[in-house]
């Protein structure tokens, strides 16, 4: 029976329908899962619930007004960092976790209210840092425990704490964490399942937002390069936005109870696999049409692409994109038809690019159709296990990536020795002390802005460049933030009900940006900050401006200082990471090897197309067992982590500063991973859909293009690697030579073919052009 709001929706006009449908699917790309709107949702409930509740226990017991103010501020801190700490988590984790938050919080302030002098107050800053920072290598709780330790000793040196008012704060702690641990585990508990069906849907409507970056790029005109290098740039950003919804699908579907009843986790893996498949051959079709009309306008081809092919194929791009379905159904039979046509008019390409983008279409549009059926259940399989896990409810950061990064420093300097979160706990004392003493110097009684500055800009970061960004980002939305504050403080002076709703708005939409923007989030901060100056009546234009200069000190240290003292380059860390992702397409191809071997003719086997469903983790090892089954989807996904690795720890590489980090060649880099993970996927898929002809010469030269990644790893990035030439070569000529020269029809043989030209550029011994080929 249909629900509600699908007979209200059946009831809408088609137009009106469509455009509300296109809407939601802008809103779920933009934020896959609604994980940022919980988490900001999460902020804004239990802070905004925590203030009221601090000030009825406060008032019930006689509190004097500093101890009020205090226990307030506590409670709400507390609470907000707490909503952060349980989001995304199970009811007994959350209450387990949550027992301890008033112990962290106690412990800080605690500290601060013995500490009378500047001299012990700047002491105690130097260890509550280390130990906030250091206690990290002990899991997730511990990242909030040490934060809220640190937040709780910066709220009692700011509110000058005195011992006698500690039980009132400890209750507070209390309080807040007992109202976190209720609301995050009832009224905001993110249920597995509902979350992984919504990140399913942000996924599907991810496919259709490719669309529409595809049509954008064909609609550009061909003389325009700028504008179609924007267009490319925009339909790249769109297929990795696809790629990471994707993982996120994968990582939800290993929690419990996540995956519906008669669905099967595996299966479901195989089909986002194949529905990304098919979104990236949309994409990577579409820009090859763009290619080649642009060529055949400078005169660079020989043949020229037909304007009629290409506006059939923009318009079933934009059908598609739009949500027009069957529209964009004929529009792809009306493409093939005009490609056919192509074919035999002489002077003309185009055709083949044509129709593999309505293959591409009709496949995405016949998965996205069949969203919310079970995915076939393969007989066959075992235990899931996810090529990534879930970090606070997303995707893991760039310092999951360069944990293990060796940082550059003499042999003599023992912090190049020690784990990352001891080195980064070392830099944060030295960063804090440094930032306590110029803060001093503008202001004797605000200079904790410049040490809370110092910590937010260090920690939570993977290499100095995005160091310096995110201080950069601080700074920036610092400033914008303060020109608004001065605004809203002459607005909402007097009005309580107004200052609240500011604060709340204000700290939902830090929360919202939190994992997108740090100037985003500064900027919501600060306007925080100007309202609670404007309740406590201190509010100033110089106040603000004061912020913004220790806002400045403090992350212009701890810039300094991590790229000073042990800094880990970008540069080390893109390279160890994109080392991991060779090391991840060599093991896939070393499971089609072996996968291959087991279809050889003497090899008895029960069906056409064997079981994939054995699972061998995130990459590791060969991903066959001892009977030669080897689960490629598991593989398959497992470089496709990788490559989105590659991808975030480069991306500081790839914006434009002044310190001129913005690199083309970083780009063009990146472009070749992206190809080369697209057609590891092919490849895979495309093995399990059809055996090849000769499983023995496709064995022997996906072992030779492993052979040929693992000696790409020797060279640097960006550098020649002639010692990976020969392993390629040979992978190559073994896929054509001899009685196998007429297999270039063969999908698997022409996905081995691609990767070897892809390999070879990357190595600086071939040459490819596109971004992506992956047809299939």
């Amino acid at each position: 029976m249909p629900t509600l709001s699908r007979r209200l929706a059946e009831a809408l006009p088609d137009a009106v329908r469509r455009f509300l449908l296109e809407a939601r699917d802008r809103a779920r790309v933009s934020d896959p899962g609604a994980g940022r709107l919980r988490q900001g949702l999460s902020a804004a409930v239990c802070v905004g619930g925590s203030i009221p509740l601090q000030m009825g226990v406060s008032g019930l017991l006689g509190h004097d007004a500093a101890t009020g103010l205090a226990t307030v501020m506590l409670g709400a801190i507390t609470a907000m960092l707490g909503s952060n700490a349980l989001f995304g988590s199970s009811r007994g984790y959350a209450w387990r976790t949550a027992a301890w938050f008033p112990v962290a919080a106690g412990l800080g302030v605690g500290l601060a209210s013995v500490l009378g002098d500047r001299l012990t107050q700047g002491l105690g800053f130097a260890v509550v840092l280390f130990l906030a920072v250091w206690v990290r290598r002990f899991g997730g709780p511990w990242f909030f425990y040490g934060f809220l330790g640190w937040m709780g000793f910066f709220a009692g040196t700011f509110l000058q704490v005195s011992p006698p008012q500690l039980p009132a704060l400890l209750l507070a702690a209390v309080v807040s964490a007992a109202w976190v641990a209720t609301v995050t585990s009832t009224l905001l508990h993110a249920d597995p399942r509902r979350v992984l069906h919504a990140t399913l849907g942000a996924f599907f409507a991810g496919g259709r937002a490719v669309a529409r970056e595809a049509a954008d790029l064909l609609e550009v005109p061909p003389d325009s390069p700028g504008r179609a290098t924007r267009a490319e740039r925009a339909l790249g950003a769109r297929v990795a936005a696809l790629g990471e919804s994707a993982l996120l699908v994968e990582a939800w579907s290993q929690e419990p109870r996540a995956v519906p009843e008669g669905w099967s986790a595996a299966a479901l893996r195989r089909r986002t696999l194949e529905a990304q498949q098919a979104a990236e051959r949309c994409a990577s079709a579409a820009e090859e049409l763009a290619r080649l009309r642009a060529e055949g306008v400078r005169g660079q081809e020989r043949l020229r692409v037909d304007v009629a092919l290409v506006d059939e194929a923009r318009r079933a791009l934009d059908h598609l994109a739009a949500r027009r379905d069957r529209a964009a159904e004929v529009a792809a039979d009306r493409l093939v038809r005009r490609a056919a046509e192509i074919d035999g008019s002489p002077g003309l390409t185009g055709g083949w690019q044509a129709r593999h983008l309505a293959h591409g279409l009709r496949e995405l549009l016949r998965f996205d159709h069949a969203a919310d059926e079970p995915p076939e259940v393969d007989p066959g399989e075992v235990e899931f296990e996810a090529a990534t896990s879930l970090v606070f409810g997303g995707l893991p950061g760039s310092p999951a990536v360069a944990r293990d990064v060796q940082v550059r420093g003499s042999r003599l300097n023992p912090l190049t020795r020690v784990s990352m979160t001891t080195r980064q706990a070392v830099q944060m004392v030295l960063a804090g002390v440094l930032a306590l003493l110029l803060g001093s110097l503008l202001s004797p009684t605000r200079y904790y802005w410049a040490v809370v500055a110092t910590f937010i800009t260090v920690t939570g970061t993977g290499s100095r460049t995005e160091t310096f960004v995110k201080g950069l980002g601080r700074v920036v939305g610092t400033l914008l933030g303060i020109a608004v504050a001065i605004v809203l403080a002459h607005a909402t002076a007097g009005s309580t009900p107004l200052v609240l709703t500011v604060i709340l708005v204000s700290i939902f939409l830090a929360m919202y940006f939190v994992k997108v923007s740090q100037a985003a989030t500064a900027f919501f901060i600060t306007l925080v900050l100007g309202e609670l100056y404007t309740v406590l009546g201190s509010f100033s234009d110089d106040l603000l401006a004061l912020r913004l200069g220790e806002t400045l000190v403090g992350a212009l240290t701890g810039a300094v200082v991590a790229l000073v003292i042990a800094p880990l380059s970008t540069r080390d860390t893109v390279r160890a990471a994109r080392d991991e992702l060779y090391e991840a397409m060599a093991t896939l191809l070393d499971g089609v090897a072996t996968y291959t071997r087991a279809l050889e003719p003497e090899r008895p086997r029960r069906r056409e197309r064997p079981s994939s469903g054995t699972s061998t983790g995130a990459g590791g090892g060969s991903g066959a067992d001892g009977g030669g089954r080897v689960d490629l989807d598991a593989l398959a996904r497992a470089v496709d982590d990788k490559a989105r690795r590659v991808a975030l720890v480069a991306r500081p590489l790839v914006r434009t500063l002044p310190i001129g980090a913005s690199s083309r060649g970083t780009r063009r880099r990146l472009g070749l991973y992206a190809a080369a993970t697209s057609q590891c996927r092919a490849l895979a898929l495309s093995l399990q859909a059809r055996p090849p002809a000769h499983p023995s010469a496709t064995a022997a030269a996906a072992e030779a293009i492993a052979q040929g990644l693992r000696a790409l790893t020797a060279a640097g990035v960006g550098q020649r690697a002639p010692q990976a030439e020969e392993p390629l070569s040979r992978g190559g000529l073994v896929l054509f030579a001899g009685p196998h020269a007429d297999r270039d029809d063969d999908p698997v043989v022409r996905h081995l073919h691609h990767l070897t030209a892809t390999l070879g550029e990357l190595a600086g011994v071939g040459r490819t052009s596109g971004w992506r080929r992956s047809w299939n």
